[in-house]
């Protein structure tokens, strides 16, 4: 009992560490950091359709997605929901009202089945109080995160709607190539809010793209039919 007890703790261990290397936002740490952080984590799983955090919430810590998705959003006065960010593997997000020392500034909630590492609070940031060389680390990989949100924001107000679902889908696809089946893995109308459309818009041009013979649809489930064509549309626009 012992024994397997003791496996499934360095499962558990290797897994945490193996999310933590593949978010950006510890990309300039080395082991030894990763090492030293790897205590203040652990290992959440989070049911579709659940909240992780309410807006206002006091912070407890923040999260890295190790699977799944988190849409990450706000309601307006008439309880309609804005959704700012999607949250996928390897994306980290809570670390802003760690670091101001407020309550969360938006809500979170899974959109999938989803496994989530959190970074508690108090002991992580007691370790950057003790080692302020893992500080200096983490400043610069904030830095380099910081960068490439500027640079999905800028992408999302310069391009045209068609060239944004073209861009999302070859990035969803990883190394896209003809054939390659992406899952969109959650509701359209939370897919749709993220790329900065309209449900309505979204629907269209799925449509315009599978007549146009770029891509094929089932449910949720988008065949690419033509790389190139993608290519070119996320490049130039849809026109």
């Amino acid at each position: 009992m012992r024994s397997k007890i003791a496996g499934m703790a360095n499962v558990e261990h290797r897994t945490v560490l193996g999310a933590m290397r593949s978010s950006g936002f510890f990309e300039n740490l080395d082991e030894e950091a990763l090492q030293l952080i790897r205590p203040t984590a652990r290992r959440v799983h989070q049911p579709k359709n659940t909240v992780v955090f309410n807006e206002g919430e006091e912070c407890r810590g923040f999260y890295i997605v190790e699977s799944g998705a988190v849409k990450l959003y706000k309601e307006s006065m008439d309880a309609k929901e804005h959704v700012l960010h999607i949250a996928t593997p390897g994306d980290c997000f809570g670390e802003a009202a760690l670091f101001l020392g407020t309550g969360y500034p938006a809500s979170a909630a899974a959109v999938q089945n989803s496994d989530l590492i959190l970074l508690r609070k108090d002991e992580f940031l007691q370790l950057l109080r003790e080692r302020p060389e893992v500080s200096f680390r983490l400043m610069a990989s904030m830095a380099t995160w910081a960068h490439r949100l500027v640079s999905s924001i800028e992408a999302l107000t310069l391009k045209d709607a068609g060239a944004r679902f073209a861009a999302y889908l070859l990035a969803e696809a990883k190394t896209p190539k003809d054939g390659t089946v992406v899952d969109l893995g959650m509701p359209k109308q939370v897919l749709a809010s993220h790329l900065g459309m309209t449900g309505e818009t979204l629907s269209r041009l799925l449509a315009r793209f599978e007549s146009d013979g770029l891509v094929a649809a089932r449910g949720r489930r988008v065949q690419l039919l033509s790389v190139d064509g993608l290519e070119e549309i996320a490049e130039y626009g849809s026109g």
